[in-house]
């Protein structure tokens, strides 16, 4: 666990789709529901725009089912903070399963691309948010994507990423067997933490993007919350 796992997982087959798609979609969302991931993020992205009165525009980066965009949607109508929120993922088949999921929400719109791409450029938004994905990066393409697309963020990246450690990849593997997860999302569950960064990991991440104004704090269960600001706001 002391070297990062560059190992790919299914879920990185752009073609992938059917009912072994859907079914790992739907165990990710589970994830992300039940152990804090949508409410650290919906709680960070609620403080940084909340008192915003213009509509605040939000690119949900690897979206995949769009099961966070849902739940952050619904907190911001909550609030009355009016809201676009982009969804950007690879695979069709997975941005197709997610507008059936969205389609009451006119608010959320999607876009397929390939985010590794060292071309890839978000479009002008005001939060940057992403969960689980950025450790498809390595360490320098991470450092370069932050640079190359601070340009259109306007307030903040938001990432929520897994924190690799020994205890939370034994965790998982004796948790999973009682867990309602498909057996793809067990797998890359595993190999996910694997492939994760850990805090000094990210800040070293952050000093080559040249990010001085951030929050790096860690967040439930083997988790790390990362807030990163232009260097003129804080």
């Amino acid at each position: 666990m002391k070297i990062r796992s560059l190992k790919k997982e299914k879920l990185d087959d752009l073609s992938l789709h059917g009912a072994i798609l859907y079914k790992a979609l739907q165990s990710l969302a589970w994830i992300n529901k039940w152990f804090g991931n949508h409410r650290s993020v919906i709680k960070t992205v609620n403080d940084i725009c909340k008192n915003e009165s213009r509509p605040v525009r939000i690119t949900d980066l690897g979206c995949g089912g769009g099961d966070l965009a849902i739940a952050l949607a619904k907190s911001l109508q909550k609030r009355k903070i009016q809201f676009s929120i982009t969804g950007i993922d690879g695979n069709n088949n997975t941005l197709l399963y997610a507008q059936k999921k969205c389609s009451s929400f006119s608010e959320i719109s999607f876009i397929q691309a390939d985010i590794l791409n060292p071309g890839f450029r978000v479009l002008s938004c005001d939060i940057l948010m992403s969960s689980h994905f950025m450790y498809h990066f390595t360490e320098d393409t991470l450092a370069a994507f932050i640079i190359n697309n601070s340009p259109a963020v306007s307030g903040a990246f938001v990432f929520s990423e897994l924190n690799r450690n020994r205890l939370a990849l034994y965790l998982f593997k004796f948790s999973s067997f009682f867990l309602p997860l498909s057996k793809l999302a067990k797998e890359d569950g595993l190999l996910a933490i694997k492939r994760s960064f850990t805090k000094n990991e990210w800040q070293v991440i952050l000093n080559k993007a040249k990010k001085d104004r951030y929050h790096l704090r860690h967040a439930f269960l083997f988790r790390l919350l990362v807030t990163v600001f232009p260097n003129n706001k804080m």
